[in-house]
């Protein structure tokens, strides 16, 4: 009678072990389904950013394709009209060899032609740089600054402390590089009220830096509805593109400043 109070203590003790471990192994179970889900999760994810990415590279290598299609169009077929119609004019004859009429329409036509002709040129330039292609990212910047230089809308100025990594720069990257300063420089352009701005290359171990700034009046923190407007989306998917960040620093009265920072592998 005396082991009838210890046999019900032991099934009491094996019930409550038993329940222990069913609840303890339905936790785990429910744990590692978690963490099954959750690594699914991650990896559709991944997945997902990867073939966002994908299109993305898509997209903007046919932008690209489209631009240097379009620029030696311009180039080859406006360029070389133009230039025929110049020369058309240049020998064509008077009545008389004292047509002042005929002075003064040559003059005023040819003078349009090179306008055209040179304008023309510039467009064919941005559309599709082949300095770019050519001479590397620097030697574009350099060019596409002149233009802006003497255009007399803004005094850019272009310093340069990382030879050894933009020489390992590939065209994809250095196109990227070069469509973001453009952008950067056309909102400094046509937002920022700016007189000058800043470019500087700097090396940083097997990272290329890239700082631009300008005086002009910044915007106010919190507008990114405006910022997206002057084509700072265009930018950060430009960068994305290359595995490339920035950092961007606006504030009213006190200029834009931003940091761009790409790995060089």
């Amino acid at each position: 009678m005396q082991n009838a109070p210890d046999n019900i203590y032991i099934l009491v003790i094996l019930g409550m072990s038993g329940t222990f471990l069913l609840v303890t192994s339905f936790i785990l179970f429910s744990i590692r389904n978690q963490n099954k889900l959750l690594k699914q999760r991650q990896q559709f994810q991944q997945a997902e950013i990867a073939h966002q990415k994908s299109l993305l590279h898509a997209i903007i290598e046919s932008q690209e394709a489209e631009r240097k299609r379009i620029g030696q169009d311009l180039h080859d077929d406006v360029g070389t009209s133009l230039s025929g119609l110049r020369l058309m004019i240049e020998m064509f004859k008077p009545v008389t060899d004292s047509d002042e009429n005929y002075d003064s329409f040559a003059t005023s036509s040819k003078s349009v032609i090179d306008k055209i002709v040179k304008d023309v040129r510039n467009i064919s330039h941005n559309l599709s740089p082949t300095t770019l292609r050519y001479y590397g990212l620097v030697a574009a910047i350099t060019e596409h600054c002149t233009i802006i230089n003497q255009s007399g809308k803004l005094e850019v100025t272009l310093i340069n402390e990382a030879d050894q990594l933009l020489q390992k720069l590939e065209l994809p990257a250095a196109t990227a590089i070069y469509r973001v300063l453009e952008e950067l420089l056309n909102n400094t352009i046509k937002h920022s009220g700016a007189s000058k701005a800043n470019i500087h290359f700097l090396g940083k171990g097997n990272a290329l830096s890239i700082d631009y700034n300008d005086n002009g009046k910044g915007l106010q923190p919190g507008t990114e509805k405006v910022m997206s407007g002057m084509g700072l989306q265009n930018i950060e998917s430009r960068l994305l593109n290359i595995n490339a960040t920035f950092l961007t620093a606006s504030y009213s009265g006190k200029g834009f400043h931003t940091n761009i920072n790409y790995p060089i592998i």
